[in-house]
């Protein structure tokens, strides 16, 4: 693996979750050596990992990185724990007022994977808070968190929410800076029809956040909904990817044959392996021989793996992939025609920004399905014109 500057290579250490001794010297002698720390500092705010980077530089080689460098660190550590108490005590009290409504509520990324992946609330930075719910608890949901004040982002009435649920998977609601994403499925059924919310019922597991006892996936189905996840977003920031490392090395009793069974069943095994091979290309996570063979067979996860580690130290890439490139890598990520074409469904589907665009009367709710594309080719455009 070959990158272009120092600090890329500091950043891939300073998130892995193992190191051998060959890999502390090599540390050693990325922080003594003539980095650009500002620069280092801004790839490790890009890429979510701010406060592990801290942990780690400040556990392993303090003495080595300069005082002012090492200190601008620790104030964003600093910052970062105390703001995400604040979101762990808010989880808790939806949580609390929902389940006295009669919800039940399964906590998804933030709070709950920051403690069952990395054992500390500290270490995994988080904007907001994802809650799942059963379909049929959506209403009710909704009204509990407009009691605690938080009102629809984008300030949609009933009726675009409704023809939201319909084609989305989630609704975002605000109450002043604070963002809970209510998610009646982890991804669209068109996305990945492997993830339903019932799948998940299933088998919980609990983890302990701001002293309430906090719902979360088991380890098998928080892997496999990460790396849905992942692929929903390109996988653009390393964070993502530390995730898939810090789960696979906590639980290394994963059941494999499972997660692939699940994978072939919804067609979406290149998806789920891209997690692991990402990890283990970038991290240094050691999988099972029988997923590094499955890895190896797929030419194609080579390739994307190759796509992703270029674009994740591009600073042309730092806004973000536009339309095409979207489209481009769900179509390669994706190993049947079907697939692809739920995916081509799902990418037409209207969103939130649809609504936002244009508020048309019931009348002419078709309207938005024939702005929906025209809007997709004038964003294509705009980007191009951009670049």
């Amino acid at each position: 693996m070959s990158l272009q500057r120092r600090e890329d290579e500091l950043l891939l250490l300073c998130g892995r979750s193992q190191f051998a001794p060959e890999q502390l010297v090599q540390l050693q002698k990325l922080v003594q050596s003539n980095l650009d720390w500002k620069y280092f500092h801004a790839l490790a705010r890009r890429h979510s990992l701010l406060p592990l980077i801290f942990f780690q530089l400040n556990k392993l080689v303090a003495e080595l990185v300069p005082s002012e460098a090492l200190a601008q660190f620790r104030r964003d550590y600093q910052e970062n724990a105390a703001r995400n108490v604040l979101l762990a005590d808010e989880l808790a009290l939806v949580l609390k007022t929902l389940s006295d409504s009669g919800v039940d509520a399964i906590n998804f990324k933030g709070p709950a994977l920051a403690i069952a992946a990395y054992g500390d609330l500290s270490l995994r930075r988080f904007v907001d808070l994802d809650l799942i719910v059963r379909r049929n608890d959506v209403a009710p949901a909704i009204e509990v968190l407009s009691a605690l004040g938080y009102a629809p982002a984008g300030d949609l009435d009933p009726q675009y929410q409704s023809m939201l649920f319909e084609h989305q998977h989630n609704l975002q609601f605000t109450r002043g800076r604070i963002i809970i994403e209510l998610h009646w499925q982890v991804a669209s059924e068109l996305f990945a029809s492997s993830v339903t919310a019932e799948d998940l019922w299933q088998q919980l597991e609990s983890v302990r956040v701001s002293n309430a006892e906090v719902k979360t996936f088991s380890r098998d189905d928080l892997l496999f909904a990460l790396c849905v996840h992942g692929s929903r977003h390109l996988w653009q920031r390393m964070a993502w990817i530390c995730d898939i490392d810090r789960v696979i090395t906590i639980q290394p009793q994963l059941d494999w044959a499972r997660l692939v069974e699940r994978a072939d069943a919804a067609k979406t095994r290149r998806m789920f392996l891209l997690g692991p091979a990402l990890a283990a290309r970038l991290l240094g996570t050691r999988l099972p021989a029988s997923i590094d063979d499955a890895i190896s067979r797929d030419a194609h996860i080579a390739a994307l793996v190759n796509e992703i580690q270029a674009g994740l130290f591009d600073e042309d890439r730092e806004q973000g992939a536009g339309v095409a490139a979207t489209f481009r890598y769900n179509m390669l990520v994706r190993s049947d025609w079907r697939s692809r074409f739920r995916y081509f469904r799902f990418a037409l589907a209207l969103t939130e920004a649809d609504f936002e665009a244009a508020r048309l009367s019931s009348r002419f709710h078709f309207v938005y399905y024939l702005l929906r594309p025209l809007r997709l080719l004038r964003a294509a455009r705009s980007r191009g014109a951009v670049g």
